[in-house]
């Protein structure tokens, strides 16, 4: 018992024997251990951070090195644990043929020492060799140089091996008080011990009802894109609160009835269903449930991430209707507008041509709505209202629609204004503010004006504000600059006048444009009173390293859910196939066919992994409508594409899913061909 050697080779040897079990939850741990190195290499790269927009891309890979630290403790430990209940008979025979607890714990050791060191060295090896892999791919993504050479990052190699050895010594610990803990008898006949029916749970399909129709119901009422960003979380929590205590207890619930129904119940074919269909949900109801949740974060967060990157460029037109616009901020760059509009239209043609010059004033300021008042000050009760004006002569030139428009007379596009009015003022001040504040009554009073007409946009301009906003907008035509002028000198410190040019590039690509707003703004910088621009092409990059970014995490962690479905997958057809061992027996001792026998097992099996998918297919239904809404948030408003990347996602995935039940099932058959051949 103390020759050197000896627990080492039978450690050894349970691992190959045990291979089974322990070649997928290796593969598995290896796998996501090869997931953090990459992400780890892909955050600490340091030439990749002199590469411009790749600090969004090193941000999110930070995110996703948490997240998959995280599911690595639900892997492993998950895995673990299976894996462990189907050794406890083993484990109970080596105590019975005279094996004390130490020398098991002995022999746990040095199971869980080899399994962590091909964890950790398979893992960081296949890190290493797809790391500039995966670099090139996120590159290709983001529409980033390519970075030539290859490096290997020490710092994700010691902390991927300090994760994972600290991980595989929880699993020890987990395994060592539960074998201190057992008795020989119970280990070795632990897998025949009975089962009871299992009790209906009203309270749980009350709370798991109630909880997943709240999670349904956030998705389906909350309009507001702001809003469904914070209620996203919520409905989430709920939704999967249903789902575990329906999964648990409803589907109990469910089989009950269907038993009390005479007609239903006293069937060969429903009979032996619903009575085995107790016993499968009962032992397999929280693994079913785990399947589900991770089916639906795959469709979530691959059909999101892929709708996203297909939709940049349109969110980057939303941004950016023109290739360039030059601004002129009539309070700190005082001089000719004319004088500027002509120096950029000079060295515009002298880079080349140009398409749709325009030019316009505009003045725009934050100010609060009630009850008919604009006042450029907020008070508290006020509704927060951009407002932008624009004189009639430029909104004419720029559209080519005549405008007549007699003082006091303004032409309107309002967007989520609460009740707004024929007839309004803006003032400085509303009612609501303190006396002191108030210098004359013109500081309540303000200019008057009557809406003439509608028209049906504002006038577009860059932004590079990513998120959207739902806060309230007015946009006014008036009928003078004089006019316009005169709304900003209610409060000239809160106020904003500008003049804006506008213009597209010749340019047949994305590289040719951005090198023509290059030399474009080089020529106009050396100007005494400097430039100020905003370029779609030189705030491309930076948008397609975000969003590039979003797809790579959002595919990769995708891969990462998959795999633990598909480990779960797995090992539930192990679980199965031994419990069905013993129905097969039992279904023929009372006089079943064989093709009976297989004909009821095979259907339930069929449902009971099926469940899960019809059940994410459902949750990914129910959440569309808020993620179309916070989607808008990032100028995404095709909801029709967003539909064609979820229905394309679920399509993948269920094929997905089919190929692996279909590879798993031959592990099932395996188990259960034995028995059934006897």
């Amino acid at each position: 018992m103390r020759k050197s050697g000896f627990f080492p080779r039978l450690a050894l040897v349970n691992l190959a024997r045990n291979g089974r079990y322990y070649g997928p939850y290796l593969l598995s741990c290896g796998g996501v251990a090869a997931m953090y190195y990459i992400l780890r290499f892909l955050s600490g790269h340091e030439t990749l951070k002199t590469v411009r927009g790749a600090m969004y891309l090193q941000s999110l890979t930070s995110v996703g090195c948490f997240v998959v630290a995280l599911f690595a403790a639900v892997i492993l430990l998950y895995a673990n644990s299976f894996v462990m209940k189907r050794r406890q008979k083993e484990l109970g025979l080596y105590n019975i043929l005279g094996l004390e607890k130490r020398h098991i714990a002995l022999v746990m050791c040095w199971e869980t020492l080899l399994c962590a060191a091909a964890v950790i060295a398979g893992g960081i090896l296949a890190g290493i060799l797809l790391s500039k892999l995966m670099l090139l791919v996120v590159l290709k993504m983001s529409h980033l140089p390519v970075l030539f050479g290859f490096s290997v990052s020490l710092p994700g190699i010691c902390e991927t091996a300090v994760l994972f050895a600290a991980l595989m010594a929880l699993t020890l610990l987990r395994n060592l008080l539960r074998l201190y803990r057992s008795k020989p008898v119970e280990l070795l006949h632990s897998e025949h011990a009975g089962e009871r029916e299992p009790r209906t749970k009203w309270l749980l399909v009350l709370t798991g009802t109630v909880t997943l129709l709240g999670g349904y119901g956030l998705s389906f009422t909350v309009k507001n894109p702001v809003e469904a960003m914070f209620f996203f979380l919520l409905a989430v929590a709920l939704v999967m609160i249903g789902t575990y205590c329906l999964f648990t207890a409803g589907s109990i619930a469910l089989l009950k009835r269907l038993r009390a129904n005479k007609r239903f119940y006293y069937r060969t074919n429903h009979f032996t269903a619903v009575s085995g269909l107790l016993y499968r949900m009962k032992q397999n109801a929280v693994g079913l449930a785990n399947i589900c949740i991770l089916s639906t974060m795959v469709l979530v967060t691959v059909s999101t991430t892929i709708c996203m990157y297909i939709g940049l460029d349109r969110a980057l037109d939303e941004m950016f209707p023109y290739d360039i616009e030059f601004l002129q901020d009539l309070d700190r760059q005082p001089g000719d507008s004319m004088e500027y509009l002509e120096a950029v239209r000079r060295e515009a043609a002298s880079v080349g041509d140009i398409q749709n010059l325009r030019y316009y004033n505009r003045y725009w300021v934050y100010c609060g709505w009630r009850s008919g008042v604009l006042s450029l000050n907020m008070s508290p009760n006020t509704q927060r209202t951009l407002l932008e004006v624009v004189a009639a002569e430029d909104y004419a030139r720029l559209t080519g629609r005549a405008v007549s428009l007699a003082p006091g007379e303004v032409l309107v596009h309002a967007a989520g204004l609460e009740n707004f009015s024929a007839d309004f003022r803006i003032a400085r001040y509303n009612d609501e503010h303190p006396a002191p504040y108030i210098e004359s009554p013109f500081d309540l009073e303000g200019y008057a004006f009557h809406v003439q007409g509608g028209i049906p946009e504002p006038i577009r301009h860059a932004t590079t504000v990513l998120l959207g906003s739902e806060e309230a907008e007015l946009f006014l035509v008036v009928s003078d600059r004089e006019t316009a002028e005169n709304l900003m000198a209610l409060d000239r410190e809160r106020t904003a006048r500008q003049f804006r040019i506008q213009l597209n590039l010749t340019g047949k690509d994305y590289a040719e444009k951005l090198a023509q707003t290059e030399d474009l703004v080089y020529r106009l910088s050396l100007r005494e009173d400097g430039i100020s621009f905003n370029s779609k092409q030189s705030n491309a990059q930076e948008f397609y390293a975000m969003y590039g970014g979003f797809l790579f995490l959002g595919v990769f962690l995708g891969i990462l859910f998959l795999m633990t479905t598909v480990l779960i997958i797995y090992y539930k057809q192990i679980s199965e196939g031994y419990e069905d061992q013993r129905r097969y027996h039992i279904c023929r001792q009372v006089g079943m066919t064989e093709k009976e026998v297989r004909a009821s097992i095979h259907s339930q099996i069929l449902l009971v992994f099926f469940l899960p998918l019809g059940t994410a297919g459902v949750h990914a239904a129910a959440a569309f409508p808020m993620l179309s809404r916070m989607l808008t948030l990032f100028n995404l408003y095709d909801v029709k594409l967003f539909a064609l990347c979820t229905a394309g996602t679920m399509l993948a995935f269920c094929a997905i899913y089919a190929l692996v039940y279909g590879l798993t099932a031959h592990t099932y058959d395996h188990i259960v061909g034995g028995e059934a051949e006897r």
